[in-house]
């Protein structure tokens, strides 16, 4: 199936605007993959409200380019991502590679090194960035009631493999402690 390393974040947040974005700035990362669904807006939301128009502005004027990158379809990503006129990758199928390589395309002559990437699940978000050798940054779901039944089911697989990283990483699974706060 696939190593449990691979479902490994390098951080955990409880939020988007937890992060510390000049830190990741200083640390040499240009290009910022951000998920959309229930990472920034429940699945209920379909543009970002002035909070997060806000954050990603802050996030611009450190230097960055963000790049949104959904499993979602063109017309819910688009209907996102149009106040912004930022680029995106709709359709990505994370956990596989072909989202992450069109974001590579987008970015040249930036190389993984310089990339993060911020989503909400395991075994979409963290496991595609960790297969494709970029930092992985997870962020406590805003909604999971408001999500789609293959997220569900995605979310009884994290679960599943949340257990194990209490028991086989346990330094790593403190860090989940963020959002219990």
């Amino acid at each position: 199936m696939f190593k449990l390393k691979n479902l490994l974040p390098k951080e955990v947040y409880k939020t988007v605007f937890d992060i510390d974005y000049n830190k990741l700035y200083e640390a040499g990362k240009r290009i910022i993959l951000m998920d959309i669904d229930n990472t920034l807006v429940s699945y209920a939301e379909s543009e970002p409200g002035e909070k997060l128009m806000a954050l990603f502005k802050r996030i611009k004027e450190i230097g960055f380019e963000i790049i949104f990158i959904s499993n979602n379809h063109k017309k819910r990503v688009e209907t996102f991502v149009r106040a912004m006129g930022s680029r995106y990758i709709e359709n990505a199928l994370k956990p596989f590679k072909r989202g992450y390589r069109k974001a590579l395309k987008l970015v040249k002559p930036f190389g993984k090194d310089a990339i993060v990437s911020i989503g909400d699940q395991l075994v979409t978000d963290i496991l595609g960035s960790n297969r494709f050798g970029i930092d992985a940054y997870l962020v406590k779901p805003i909604a999971v009631r408001t999500e789609k039944w293959y997220t569900r089911l995605n979310r009884k697989i994290e679960n599943y493999a949340l257990r194990k990283i209490k028991k086989h990483y346990p330094e790593v699974y403190r860090k989940f402690g963020v959002w219990d706060e």
